[in-house]
């Protein structure tokens, strides 16, 4: 049995069962020495000869400088967690949990790209903890939120108490198998963190890719129940996982006999730990609590930008690099700039675009298949004007790059580095090389000429050639129905077209043949429809944009009923268990033949419904120490008549649960703890004492937060000030609200 690196360890405070997934202090603990893991390239991934593991870092979020993703060799993309009202996300403790997370003032200060944990009992009324993760935190002094202070890294952590002395311990879990040996104290255990990755920050995050937590763990999925959807697991649910490179989706640690004695997660197999026979030698278990919130967008960063005088009229060219996933539309723009979208090759992007004068400072670009939108806005510090490379050109029109290299060495033999199998001419004074690369969409920035004399040489690429065409339009047209009767007007939409629209063109047919006289223009890109005939009509735009070939066709199908045709209301179907304060939004979409909708509350109070007149209407549910149900009710109508449909909405309040309350007089303290069902950062629990005789006194609050699926939250009041403090002969008792609905009246309390 291979063995990897043998970890020092320390013993586990009384208290360590706090929260686990804590950054404090990214360091590498390898073999007790404090060497801080760094690489000068990024690292391959981290199991099976270098094939299994992280895969790729994302493109660098503007809003708060961390990648927005990583993904896995499974090609699993991970979003940074940062809603603190998702109940699948951990992350840390914000300062206005009710405000909008912004850096770096309103930011936590960690957060997650994935993480997993699972529990053990070592028996004797001791645990063990195993916590793997991929982390986002901060390396300023107080570790809080602060910009160019960003860093990443892969982290295992596994803590247990209560072991044998001296002895060696081997801990499986999915992303490898490690010995430990427990020291020796009145604690006795294994308390150990290897944390791999960014650790400084570079901009780049690209040295976690070689820490160990990779792929992602998921919940497997041939087992009931089935992740969230968007999501690879319920963080506060355990659940058997699949991921693991070694296929030990389970976390074990095996030692010397007695080490685990009355533990519930004995191991089944008596086999393992050091002895063959005895139970009482290893415990495992495959219930893992995870989290990873699957990445939506793909993202945009711009690598460069550059500019360079065309020679003429005080025009400039701006050749602007990008990277983001393959496949992506990205669309630059800005002050005088005609929006271009960029050439690809793989994740690598490049344009190049015209502007008169000084470079725009709001130049931009846009990612539009994303999501919404991402946005990478070019900073104005990005512009700018032995092997030794005399030149290396990029011509635009012919996609071609010439290279053009000499050696100091007339017998070296140049390569040039992103195209090895190029073979150079050689020719000219020095014996020039030159590397001609044909067929070349997207070039590189910059390029490398290697020799096998040991140098090297690294020079800009310059680009020749006219901008590229502007941006393609993309024709986008919608309406709020499809099914109408004859002579009810019908509003088409096309204002959400791409690119920029010179002119557009509107055709209809009627049952395959054309039919005019059914549109009425009320603006470049929407019209009205009214159809006098029944039939299936198909209404066609097309629009075109600058340039040649720059066109696009949208086509919807619009199906008139015959005579007076009555409305179909579909409500949508019921809503169950919403979150207090949640917003619920109301889906009439799927109605016929609808001309007008309106929605009312049926039934149920206390809620005021938004754009009511609206296929979507919205409202807020009310914080409730009950849950509270309401109808509301879809009417649409017609020339022909009215139609309604109802849709039911619940709401599930917050549930207090296991309260405990103590004061300790000799430290003045007062205690109150218990669970919740709602963890999150907005799910504020407010403590207060009914002091006899007195109006009820606020002591303070907590916040919720998930531990081993657990979701609790813990309220202490030190040095409690003296009109706060019971008395024997004064006691009353303590009430305890959340603000998700949560509630427990005159719970007592221990007066110690």
């Amino acid at each position: 049995m291979t063995m990897l690196p043998t970890f020092s360890l320390r013993r586990v405070p009384a208290d360590a069962r706090r929260r686990s997934l804590v950054a404090a202090g990214a360091v590498l603990a390898l073999a007790g020495s404090g060497v801080v893991a760094a690489y000068a390239v990024t690292p391959p991934p981290a199991h099976n000869a270098n094939t299994v593991g992280l895969k790729e870092v994302g493109p660098i979020d503007e809003d708060n400088g961390f990648p927005l993703w990583y993904k896995d060799t499974n090609n699993v993309r991970l979003e940074l967690c940062l809603d603190p009202s998702d109940t699948n996300c951990i992350m840390g403790d914000v300062p206005d949990p009710q405000s909008p997370v912004s850096f770096p003032d309103n930011f936590p200060d960690e957060a997650f790209w994935s993480a997993a944990e699972a529990s053990l009992d070592a028996g004797g009324g001791e645990k063990a903890l195993l916590v793997t993760a991929v982390e986002a935190a901060f390396g300023s002094a107080d570790g809080l939120p602060a910009d160019k202070q960003q860093i990443s890294f892969g982290r295992i952590r596994v803590r247990a108490a209560g072991l044998v002395d001296d002895a060696t311990y081997t801990v499986t879990h999915p992303y490898g198998k490690d010995t430990a040996v427990a020291e020796a104290g009145a604690v006795k255990g294994i308390n150990v963190t290897e944390d791999v990755g960014s650790l400084v920050w570079d901009g780049v995050f690209d040295t976690t890719l070689g820490s160990r937590p990779g792929p992602f763990l998921k919940w497997d999925p041939d087992i009931a129940p089935a992740a969230p959807a968007g999501y690879l697991g319920d963080v506060t649910v355990g659940h058997e996982v699949v991921g693991s490179p070694f296929n030990t989706n389970v976390f074990r640690i095996e030692g010397p006999p007695g080490s685990f004695t009355g533990s519930a997660d004995l191991c089944a197999d008596a086999t393992l730990g050091a002895d063959n026979t005895a139970t009482d030698d290893c415990i495992e278990t495959d219930q893992f609590f995870v989290q990873g919130k699957i990445a939506t967008r793909a993202g945009i960063q711009v690598t460069q930008a550059s500019y360079r005088d065309t020679g003429s009229s005080g025009d400039k060219y701006i050749d602007i690099f990008a990277k983001s996933e393959s496949g992506q539309t990205l669309v630059v723009s800005g002050s005088g700039v005609s929006q271009t979208v960029m050439r690809a090759t793989g994740g690598k992007y490049f344009a190049r675009v015209k502007v008169s004068g000084t470079p725009p400072t709001d130049l931009a670009v846009t990612n539009t298949t994303d999501t919404p939108d991402t946005v990478d806005h070019v900073e104005p510090a990005q512009f700018g004007d032995k092997v030794h490379i005399e030149s290396a050109i990029y011509d635009v029109d012919a996609k071609r790059i010439t290279v053009k290299a000499d050696s100091g060495d007339g017998g070296a033999t140049l390569k040039l580095s992103a195209y090895p199998d190029v073979v150079a001419t050689i020719g000219g004074s020095n014996n020039a090389r030159t590397f001609t690369v044909n067929n070349v969409d997207a070039p590189p920035s910059e390029v490398v000429v290697t020799s096998d004399k040991g140098g090297f040489d690294t020079d800009d690429v310059i680009i020749n050639g006219n901008d590229l065409p502007s941006a393609q339009v993309v024709a986008d047209l919608t309406a709020t129905t499809t099914d109408i009767p004859i002579n009810q007007a019908l509003n088409l939409d096309a204002t959400a077209t791409q690119g920029t629209v010179t002119s557009s063109t509107w055709t209809v047919t009627r049952n395959g043949d054309p039919v005019a006289g059914v549109l009425s223009p009320s603006g470049l890109l929407s019209r009205t429809f009214t159809a006098s005939q029944d039939g299936v009509y198909e209404v066609t735009l097309t629009v075109v944009g600058p340039g040649n070939g720059n066109t696009d066709t949208e086509t919807l199908t619009i199906h008139v009923a015959a005579g007076q045709t009555l409305p179909q209301a579909n409500a949508g179907d019921d809503q169950i268990g919403i979150v207090p304060t949640s917003v619920v939004t109301l889906n009439g979409s799927q109605s016929a033949f609808a001309s007008s909708y309106l929605w009312t509350v049926f039934s149920g109070t206390g809620i005021t419904l938004n754009s009511p007149t609206t296929a979507n209407a919205t409202f807020t549910v009310p914080a409730s120490t009950t849950p509270s149900t309401w109808v509301l009710r879809l009417t649409v109508t017609n020339t022909a008549g009215t139609s309604t449909d109802d849709v039911t909405v619940t709401s599930n309040p917050d549930d207090l649960t296991g309260i405990t309350a103590t004061y300790k007089a000799g430290g003045a303290e007062w205690r109150v703890r218990g669970g919740a069902e709602h963890c999150s950062a907005n799910n504020t629990v407010t403590v207060k004492w009914n002091k006899p005789g007195a109006a009820p006194i606020t002591l303070g609050s907590a916040t919720p937060a998930a531990d081993l699926g657990v979701c609790s939250w813990d309220f202490r009041l030190k040095n409690t000030p003296s009109g706060m403090r019971p008395s024997a002969n004064s006691l009353g008792t303590v009430t305890v609200t959340s603000v998700l609905g949560g509630q427990v009246l005159n719970q007592t309390f221990q007066l110690l």
